[in-house]
């Protein structure tokens, strides 16, 4: 038998044995009562926050939820009652209770131990009775979990946060079948954070929960946070007593923020502290059954020489530079450390998890040792390409953060990946949909044995697109769901008559950034992406989804996309702007994509957030780091000092320079920055391209890394003689050494690849002449490829500024 409008395919895929229906709502009236038991009816519902809640509060806001999308689908309110007293007639029961109990055959996933692998739920319809609960213990919504199932069947759709992203269906009759449907996540973690305002935070977290998410990272494995190491190392006092107990740094005085790696005295002791904050934590009355602890962010290190000789291997990861002793791994010396502290504690509290993270000069497996049975790992890979799946031909960075991933999830049990979503570290927040990676890389991840996420992501979703935050969501529940059908049926939800231009949008999106050989995680990048053939086939597709889209919600849905497309173009505009040298335009254009995203936020603040000076707001908006605020104030500053407010143009050299690599690093030896120097071997290269794209990529896609040289031609007006004159460039990566008409100029001093601006501003008026002027660059991009330093990046132009003290800025 078959209910009438039952949705038979989504039923059938779940395995629901179809024999008989009953009704919820009939007509747009109640015909059932929504049931659960006496202390949840008596609770105050949860709220979504960082704290885990009681198993009641979570079941009284599951039964709400229940009651509210109910009332949304029909119109109609059906009653919320307890189970104190019999009941008659069609029952919703909602999570366990003494109802449930007597339901025969029924078994809810229930149980909480250290590894948290008892979450679960289960839909079982019987005759006139239909049960949605689940685990709700500790950090689990089992009972939230089983009601988004159940109302995701009446065609509910959670797909962006707040009351904009839902997709309600309008009909007066729910109901129900008989059979049994039982689940549980493919990931043991599933969250991600982000700087938000407290109300984004809480209706946020409610997505997170309808979408089978983890609102609180608390409870389901103890998170290593940056510094909390400083919480367990001996008392401060005595860094000055007993410096033994302390690291080293580099200059051989006492590092009072690390321990001694290879003394077992200081293991000891900060074990001793942790066991002292379980103990307290079990006198209030909680349970703890992990807690994590990490160093300080960047690249902590101990230098003692005991430690660098006996544990350290000399091993130099993709964050660091070859032959640079502060940036070589220490992974040996840190996991042989955190080893003995995991044996003390184990000791006292044998299934205790301890946690720690395999993230900066940690983030490469350790060799030659066997990792505590008791630790798990939070791998965090901030180098990563984030634009291709790991196992892409075209990313050899997404291979090794595979394989290293896959060698720490043989190593440890308990490995969970801290997931840098924000796309690009520097980022314009231009589009960078990642459905396809995700799908590709979480479905190998679960083979793997992979934990679970804990990531870090961005507010403004316009910078993943919609389609992915969504999708990522359904994925950390079940990394091998039919990604066609899926993703088929958000199209379909959300865009209506505009689903098919909606999809070859954001795929055509995609499909750039997967095939494009460029690899890296900061915005540099896309200029060279975003081809204008691509911008031709999003016009066309934005423009079809328009006409298509016919009424609301699917106007509103196609116009997110046409601001993200105009928003897109505006940052085209002003890199091209940038790269000609026209300043004033490029300030114009980053106000232009201000403006797109001023429009986007009147829509959802979830797709875009003002951007903003300082902090909260600053992170809310995503523009923490060059931002189109930075980059406006630094274009306008080039426009006064090119235009005549603050300073002139000299001369801007042309976009095209001699070029020529110096791979044995011989050319300041020979000379070759002297004018007469003979270049007739040279080739003519785009200064506002990366060179590496230019012919200088191996096979494998991995630039080349050492020295090269570009020699520009500028003509100086006679009537700048005797004036301050300024060579200047905004981007030259990472190191360089500047010479005149072959006299020394000066050296831009390294810079990591990610620094924006990244340029160079030397006095060469007493180095330059009237007429032709020859300026020589050398520059060294580092030992690291990861870096993908592009060497220059942008246009060589002379200046005067009105005021020799006022400069162009500089790092």
């Amino acid at each position: 038998m078959r209910c009438k409008g039952a949705p038979s395919a989504v039923l059938l895929a779940l395995s629901i044995q179809l024999c008989h229906c009953d009704t919820i709502v009939k007509e747009g009236v109640p015909n059932a009562t929504i049931v659960v038991r006496e202390a949840a009816y008596q609770a105050d519902p949860y709220v979504p926050s960082r704290e885990m809640g009681a198993p009641d509060a979570k079941i009284k806001l599951a039964a709400i939820e229940l009651q509210t999308y109910l009332e949304k689908i029909t119109g109609a309110k059906v009653p919320l009652v307890s189970d104190a007293k019999p009941l008659q007639g069609v029952r919703v029961l909602v999570g366990p209770s003494k109802a449930a109990d007597a339901v025969r055959g029924l078994k809810i996933p229930a149980g909480l131990t250290s590894e948290r692998k008892e979450e679960g739920h289960v839909i079982l319809g019987r005759g006139s009775v239909l049960v949605l609960a689940g685990n709700d213990e500790g950090p689990f919504h089992g009972t939230h979990y089983a009601v988004a199932d159940f109302l995701r069947r009446q065609g509910v759709r959670w797909i962006l946060p707040g009351d904009f992203g839902e997709v309600v269906p309008r009909r007066g009759t729910v109901e129900f079948q008989d059979g049994t449907f039982t689940d549980k996540p493919g990931f043991r973690l599933r969250t991600w954070w982000m700087n938000q305002t407290p109300e984004m935070h809480r209706t946020e977290a409610l997505w997170k929960l309808r979408n089978k998410m983890q609102v609180a990272d608390a409870g389901v494995v103890g998170i290593p946070g940056d510094s909390s190491l400083r919480n367990f190392l001996p008392d401060p006092e005595l860094a000055k007593t007993r410096p033994e107990l302390f690291g080293k740094k580099p200059d051989g005085t006492t590092e009072p923020h690390m321990p001694n790696l290879s003394n077992p005295e200081a293991a000891m002791m900060v074990a001793e502290k942790v066991v002292a904050e379980i103990r307290k934590q079990e006198a209030a009355g909680r349970k703890p059954h992990s807690l994590g602890f990490a160093p300080d962010d960047g690249r902590p290190m101990d230098h003692t020489p005991e430690t660098m000789e006996k544990l350290n291997q000399g091993f130099t990861d993709m964050l660091g530079r070859a032959g640079v002793p502060t940036e070589v791994s220490t992974s040996e010396e840190w996991f042989h450390f955190v080893n003995q502290v995991a044996a003390h504690v184990s000791a006292v509290y044998p299934d205790f998890i301890l946690t720690t993270n395999g993230y900066a000069n940690r983030a490469l497996p350790p060799e030659g040792m066997t990792l505590h049975p008791n630790l798990g790992i939070m791998a965090a890979f901030i180098w990563a390409d984030t634009t291709k799946p790991v196992t892409s031909p075209r990313s050899w960075q997404g291979q090794v953060q595979g394989g290293q991933l896959k060698r720490w999830t043989e190593l440890n049990p308990r490995v969970f990946l801290y997931e840098y979503n924000l796309t690009m570290l520097v980022t314009g927040l231009t589009p960078v949909p990642q459905v396809r990676k995700t799908a590709a890389n979480y479905a190998l991840y679960r083979k793997w044995g992979l934990m679970g996420f804990l990531n870090e992501s961005r507010q403004p979703y316009m910078e993943e697109g919609i389609a992915t935050r969504y999708m990522r969501a359904q994925l950390m529940w079940n990394p091998d769901l039919d990604l066609s059908s899926v993703l088929g049926d958000y199209y379909e939800k959300w865009y209506g008559p505009a689903a098919k231009p909606a999809l070859a949008f954001w795929s055509a999106i995609e499909d750039a950034l997967i095939e494009s050989p460029m690899l890296g995680h900061e915005d540099r990048i896309l200029p060279f992406v975003y081809t204008p053939a691509l911008l031709d086939a999003l016009e066309r597709h934005a423009a079809e989804a328009e006409k298509l889209a016919g009424e609301e919600p699917y106007r509103a849905h196609v116009r997110i996309d046409r601001l993200t497309l105009e928003h897109l173009k505006a940052y085209m505009a002003y890199k091209a702007a940038e790269f000609d040298g026209r300043w004033g335009d490029a300030a114009a254009h980053l106000s232009a994509m201000i403006d797109r995203r001023m429009d986007l936020n009147k829509i959802s603040p979830f797709l875009a957030m003002p951007p903003a000076r300082q902090a909260p707001e600053l992170y809310h908006s995503g523009d923490f780091y060059w931002g189109v605020l930075p980059r406006r104030d630094y274009f306008e500053k080039l426009h006064r000092m090119t235009s005549g407010a603050e300073g002139r143009l000299v001369s801007m050299a042309p976009r095209e320079a001699l070029f020529k690599l110096d791979e044995g690093s011989v050319g300041q030896s020979l000379r070759w920055h002297e004018p007469g120097m003979d270049r007739s071997s040279w080739r003519r290269l785009d200064t506002t391209r990366p060179f590496y794209l230019q012919g200088h990529l191996s096979p494998e896609g991995i630039p080349y890394t050492g020295n090269m040289w570009y020699v520009f031609e500028l003509d100086v007006p006679s009537g700048f003689s005797g004036k301050p004159i300024r060579l200047h460039s905004p981007f030259v990566i990472t190191q360089a050494w500047i010479w005149v008409n072959g006299q020394y100029a000066g050296h831009r001093k390294y810079m990591d690849a990610y620094f924006s601006p990244a340029p160079i501003d030397v006095d060469v008026a007493r180095l330059v002449r009237p007429g032709k002027n020859t300026v020589a660059v050398w520059v060294d991009t580092g030992t690291n490829p990861a870096d993908a330093a592009e060497g220059f990046l942008g246009r060589l132009f002379l200046y005067s500024p009105n005021d020799p003290a006022q400069t162009l800025p500089v790092k």
